[in-house]
């Protein structure tokens, strides 16, 4: 049976005091706090925690309880610590992601239940005061101060996660923010001098508003991606199109396929990058490297490389593959030159090519005869509003609903505008009807694509119909031709300039 042993309000305070490290301060307030098991506290990730609700995620790792999720509020200190360790990681420049406590020879496992003993040892030692240090001691303190505080049973015991047949229906229940209420009065109180302190050096309200912990995601292009998973299955080549900021790279860069893929930037520098696709597909074949070079030296081969001409580096290429066994992403095909058409011509009866572009040029289009043309549009409003939440549903924000309706009507649908005004608002320490208004009346992105000239070209014409209608009138013939030939240039005068225009598909 577990002792009952806990910490009393001085240890806790002198704990806490003593603790400089911020990611050590917050796996104690963890066990302290959120009554989480050493287990359960040093596997926390970043995706675990939800600062607009101020709750964090606890996966019970006990045998007979598995796969069970217990959902505990932070307190504010704990929320505190959250913003301290925050802090400390934007100094280093990186970035809050995967585990809260990630090990230090494995970055994609936690530190191990030895790494928290041992740091509690080292502060037993040094601050015999504290007394017996260790996890159940912390979790035993959080159980304690609420049944001190009067919390009831049920509660306590949802909050420590412990089995119950009625646990799940009661927690569905259960009020976060009364929880909350009793963790925070459960924790010891200031005092006299922390008081006076607080009083005269007041902390800033803080708020933890993170970038979505997902990282890149598609919303509203499961129809696409199907699209484009049978065409490549097909060995059919893909163009996929749409305007700026419709998501052609996103969409691309997010395609994975079992075929073995040679990803190439853009076509600005096309030989290199197929010096560099030679060299990945020859690193892998010391046989073949061997055969067309004459040495399996990497060294050697990557100088015999840099200097080849781009028709041999394609043709070595092909030598070395075998027909439709590798997949070519190409980022886009703006601005391809002659050069280029031609090697894209070869390439592409050799492997299956999937690419993007926002126009081809008409003397380049041939090159994309037989490509399947997958066009992007504008995200409906049920997807644009799911991918404006997953970015800022995060944050602390007064009328949400709102605040996401105006971000879709000022992005009209556009992802990147979704994603760059949302990135603007996380900059903001609260949001709010006033401030998104302020930030989507001042977005640039949107104010470019408003620019209509129609209403001057309307002034235009009504200005040249009164000065025709006045040279009539005075008799002016001067007059009155002028004004009719410029009414006539404003009327088919665009059909003209368009005509003119190198045509794109």
């Amino acid at each position: 049976m577990e002792s009952l042993d806990f910490h009393t309000r001085q240890q806790q305070e002198a704990l806490l005091t003593l603790i400089d490290n911020p990611r050590h301060r917050l796996l104690v307030l963890l066990m302290l706090d959120a009554g989480c098991r050493v287990s359960e506290a040093r596997s926390r990730q970043w995706a675990d925690c939800d600062f607009r609700k101020r709750t964090v995620d606890v996966t019970t790792l006990k045998k007979r309880q598995k796969g069970s999720i217990r959902t505990v509020p932070m307190s504010d200190r704990l929320y505190d610590a959250f913003a301290d360790l925050l802090d400390e990681i934007k100094k280093k420049g990186t970035e809050p992601k995967g585990y809260l406590f990630p090990s230090p020879t494995d970055p994609q496992k936690p530190i191990g239940r030895s790494a928290v003993n041992n740091m509690l040892d080292r502060l037993q030692a040094d601050n015999p005061q504290l007394g017996e240090l260790h996890p159940h001691k912390l979790r035993h303190t959080f159980a304690s101060n609420l049944v001190a505080q009067g919390t009831g049973l049920i509660a306590v015991r949802d909050l420590l996660g412990h089995e119950s047949s009625k646990t799940t229906e009661i927690y569905t229940h259960a009020d976060p923010s009364a929880l909350r209420a009793a963790i925070n009065a459960a924790t010891p109180k200031p005092t006299l001098w922390q008081r006076i302190k607080q009083r005269l050096f007041p902390k800033r309200n803080r708020r933890i508003n993170l970038l979505n912990l997902e990282g890149d995601f598609l919303v509203g292009r499961d129809k696409e991606l199907k699209r484009i998973a049978d065409l490549v299955s097909r060995d059919i080549h893909v163009l996929i199109t749409g305007g700026i900021g419709i998501g052609k790279t996103h969409l691309l860069q997010s395609l994975t396929f079992d075929k073995p893929t040679l990803v190439i930037d853009d076509t600005k520098e096309f030989k290199k990058a197929m010096a560099g696709a030679l060299l990945h597909v020859l690193g892998d074949k010391e046989t073949v490297a061997s055969m067309l070079y004459q040495t399996s030296d990497l060294k050697a081969i990557e100088k015999k490389v840099s200097t080849e001409s781009l028709p041999n580096l394609i043709q070595t290429l092909i030598d070395a593959t075998e027909p439709r066994s590798y997949l070519l992403k190409i980022g886009d095909l703006d601005g391809l030159t002659p050069t280029v058409v031609k090697a894209l011509t070869k390439l592409k009866d050799h492997f299956t090519i999937i690419t993007t572009a926002r126009s081809v040029k008409l003397d380049a289009t041939s090159v994309v005869w037989d490509f399947e043309r997958v066009e992007l549009e504008k995200l409906p409003r049920p997807d644009a509003l799911k991918m404006i939440y997953r970015l800022i549903g995060d944050l602390e924000v007064s009328e949400l609903d709102t605040v996401m309706t105006k971000v879709y009507e000022t992005a009209d649908g556009n992802p990147r505008m979704i994603r760059e005004l949302s990135d603007r608002l996380r900059k903001e320490p609260f949001v709010n009807l006033d401030v998104v208004e302020e930030v989507c009346n001042g977005y640039l992105g949107r104010q470019t694509q408003e620019i209509d000239m129609s209403i001057y070209l309307l002034l235009l014409f009504g200005g040249f119909t009164l000065l025709k209608y006045w040279g009539r009138e005075s008799g002016e013939k001067d007059l009155q031709f002028l004004g009719g030939a410029i009414m006539i240039v404003l009327l088919f005068g665009r059909y003209f300039f368009n005509s003119t225009k190198r045509k794109v598909l």
